[in-house]
């Protein structure tokens, strides 16, 4: 049977909690990219030139990659905690469900077996 249903309320009550003081997040990866200007005669131009270098965060919006540029580098350490606490977050969120889950599992097997009694 696992983990006793009293256990499973009460780390749902505790996953509660802890969502509740989830901070500031960004969803997504920090990446350092190249990229082309399309400007004439600028030095990306030249198929040698790997492009220009910046900083961009990484998601997938209904199924599709979407970039953000990173304006300023001086922003990274304030993106990069934002991106941690995203990530902390959704493991958050996935235990959240999944206790649930289990939870609302085991309450309606026990209604049906009073139901059949």
């Amino acid at each position: 049977m696992g983990i006793p249903t009293e256990e499973l309320e009460q780390r749902r009550s505790v996953l509660q909690e802890e969502l509740s003081h989830v901070g500031d997040f960004r969803l997504g990866s920090l990446i350092y990219r190249y990229r082309r200007c399309g400007k004439p005669g600028c030095i990306c131009s030249d198929p040698k030139h790997p492009g220009h270098g910046g900083w961009a965060i990484s998601k997938k919006v209904a199924g599709k990659t979407v970039m953000s540029t990173v304006p300023h580098e001086e922003q990274l350490p304030t993106i990069r905690q934002q991106l941690e606490e995203g990530r902390r977050f959704w493991k958050l969120a996935q235990e959240f469900a999944e206790t649930c889950d289990e939870l609302n599992r085991r309450r309606l097997s026990e209604a049906e077996a009073k139901a059949t009694a």
